[in-house]
């Protein structure tokens, strides 16, 4: 009888032990209890809101963005850098909501599929130069965890299993870009309205 019981109580030790997944209502932040309105990915309350929520991005005015060279971040396993995404102000505002980027394209890319980012005066060219007549930038804080690094065009980066690839030139610019495969990498900061500004000289 008591080995009985003392199997019973392992046992019991086991499934208690065991990964249980947790409530679809519980809060996001993880701190065990359920969100406020009872649906999933909400947060219990304002504590735990301003604590893990990511901030929201802010849309505002640019300001004339100075000369230089056309600097991006290197990066690095585990690094946190800023770069810029060139686009017209209708998609920003719609990565703006969304939080993501239209990583499936485009297959004819130079460094192939990804959401593509570079210095702020490159990005400002793209922007003024394909954002048919709106251009805007969209500002992010972006983490790799596996970049490659290439001097020109390079297709196969996913392929071989990097999450990112940045190159010094490519066959279509002299500077530098990031090519980025996973909107888990990319946090958007804000959207910068460049109607009104000059485009900046190559």
């Amino acid at each position: 009888m008591v080995v009985f019981l003392a199997r019973a109580t392992l046992d019991q030790g086991n499934v208690h032990n065991a990964p249980q997944a947790p409530p679809a209502n519980q809060c996001a932040a993880g701190c065990g209890r359920p969100s406020f309105n009872g649906q999933a990915g909400q947060f219990c309350g304002l504590t735990c809101r301003q604590k893990f929520a990511k901030p929201t991005p802010t849309v505002r005015a640019s300001q004339p963005s100075k000369r230089g060279p056309d600097v991006l971040a290197m990066g690095g396993k585990g690094q946190t850098f800023e770069a810029w995404h060139g686009t017209s102000r209708t998609n920003a505002l719609q990565i703006k909501s969304s939080g993501c980027f239209r990583v499936d394209t485009p297959a004819d890319g130079c460094l192939g599929k990804g959401a593509y980012f570079a210095g702020r005066r490159k990005a400002e060219r793209f922007a003024h130069d394909f954002g048919q007549g709106q251009p805007a930038l969209v500002r992010c804080s972006i983490t790799v965890q596996n970049p490659c690094y290439v001097d020109g065009d390079d297709r196969s980066w996913q392929a071989r299993g990097f999450d990112s690839c940045r190159a010094t030139s490519t066959s279509k610019s002299s500077n530098p870009e990031w090519c980025i495969a996973s909107n888990s990498c990319i946090q958007v900061v804000e959207v910068v309205d460049l109607r009104g500004q000059a485009r900046p000289a190559n």
